[in-house]
């Protein structure tokens, strides 16, 4: 055996001529036993970067699919909340426009009959053209206020109390009798009531007396 080696070397002897042959050097069982664990510990180590290795696969596959859920659902949402925030808005325009077009009709007809009813110069009325100018006048005055009134009728804002709550109104409380009021009733009560309280004194006293005799 060689020194310092864990292996066996072997020599096998000639058959006539006395030289010998050696052979490849045998490893003992020390040696095969760490030769297996340092290879199971390489396997080991290379199975545990690959479970890391895994690992880190699955978060990303599961931060992936946590991603597409998000999307899929955000777009789900916003699809449907822009869907209808466009039909939302797109009445909102469509009565915003009547609504300008009806306010601008309305403002040229208040403006008409504001010139006209400030036309009128009652200051120059006299008895022959009082009756016909006060016609005239009068006629304007009904229009304008037909106008006025037909608007009212589709224009919320020329009803600034219409949406708001009617006030409650509170009862008043009722006045106190005067404490005069009660002396007077008592002074009355006691005069109607004097007669019967001086007829019955009288006849306790006749009463009296017929009894002491």
């Amino acid at each position: 055996m060689k020194e310092g080696s864990s292996t066996i070397a072997l020599s096998v002897p000639a058959s006539n001529n006395g030289l010998e042959f050696p052979v490849v050097e045998q490893p003992t069982a020390a040696v095969e036993l760490e030769t297996k664990l340092d290879q199971a510990r390489g396997d080991l180590l290379e199975l545990r970067r690959r479970q890391e290795e895994l690992e880190r696969q699955k978060g990303e596959l599961e931060e992936l699919r946590r991603k597409q859920e998000e999307y899929s659902r955000g777009r789900a949402e916003m699809l449907d909340n822009l869907t209808r925030g466009l039909v939302t808005l797109e009445r909102e325009q469509i009565e915003s426009q009547r609504l300008a077009e009806l306010c601008g009709k309305t403002m040229t007809a208040f403006r008409d009959y504001k010139d006209r009813i400030e036309a009128i110069n009652d200051q120059e009325w006299n008895s022959v053209t009082l009756r016909p100018e006060l016609s005239r006048a009068l006629a304007v005055i009904q229009d304008s206020r037909l106008e006025y009134n037909r608007a009212r009728t589709k224009l919320d804002c020329l009803n600034p109390g219409a949406n708001q709550p009617a006030a409650v109104v509170e009862s008043a409380p009722k006045p106190l009798i005067d404490q005069r009021e009660l002396i007077r009733y008592a002074l009355i009560g006691a005069a109607a009531s004097a007669p019967l309280i001086i007829a019955g004194t009288i006849w306790l006293i006749v009463l009296v007396a017929t009894h002491a005799r």
